[in-house]
């Protein structure tokens, strides 16, 4: 998916504010914002003072050529820490001054403890991958090993980004150097090549060893930095 052009962005605010005239903030937020290249489709978060029928916030945007997931809370509505960590950790305000998404996010947690559970995960998956017998459900087991070290790694960028956000009021859609870069390649390589195109090479298990280490180094440089 290409990068919303401003157009694009007026547009999805016109069609929801044509439907819902109690909107106060329509915020875009997740993978099309840190990586718009490989987003699958757009993330949105609408606010408003009074919530409409859910059909209609995704039938005005049927018109344009991309998929939508649309997410509407009203005012003063809190979201759990989760939520709130992949809003933060990357979103940009198309309506609104983004103070109604300070107010509901307020309750925010960093999840790094969440980005290790990831990593033990991928470890007993890629262990199920070994001991399977069925060809299909040992590459069904390794692409869902290195596809959460992948996750491992998003959710630390996204606890990062959003307590940075939420401690200097600032907004951050990219990691800073060198954390971008890589990023970056689990992006390309875990998420991409290894998980979704199953590209993974056939030596997968000194690979897998090889990339549970980078990530493990990744989560905790991060979560030192935040400490």
């Amino acid at each position: 998916m290409r990068m919303l052009s401003s157009g694009m962005k007026e547009g999805i605010c016109r069609r929801m504010l044509g439907y819902d005239k109690d909107i106060v903030e329509i915020i875009q937020f997740g993978s099309s914002v840190y990586a718009p290249e490989y987003a699958m489709d757009i993330d949105l978060l609408v606010i408003t003072k009074d919530k409409k029928e859910y059909g209609g916030y995704l039938d005005c945007l049927d018109d344009f050529d991309f998929s939508c997931d649309v997410v509407v809370r009203e005012i003063g509505e809190k979201v759990k820490s989760g939520f709130a960590c992949n809003i933060l950790g990357a979103f940009e305000v198309l309506y609104g001054e983004g103070g109604y998404l300070k107010e509901m996010t307020a309750d925010f947690e960093p999840r790094f403890r969440e980005a290790r559970s990831y990593i033990r995960g991928a470890k007993e998956d890629m262990g199920m991958a070994m001991r399977s017998e069925d060809e299909d459900d040992r590459d069904r087991r390794i692409r869902t090993a290195f596809n959460s070290l992948f996750h491992a790694a998003r959710l630390a960028a996204m606890s990062y980004l959003a307590t940075e956000n939420t401690r200097w009021g600032g907004i951050k859609r990219r990691l800073p150097l060198p954390y971008r870069a890589e990023f970056e390649e689990f992006i390309n390589t875990l998420h991409v090549d290894y998980f979704y195109n199953g590209d993974y090479p056939s030596n997968y298990e000194e690979e897998f060893g090889k990339w549970y280490g980078i990530v493990e180094d990744f989560v905790r440089r991060l979560e030192s930095e935040y400490r």
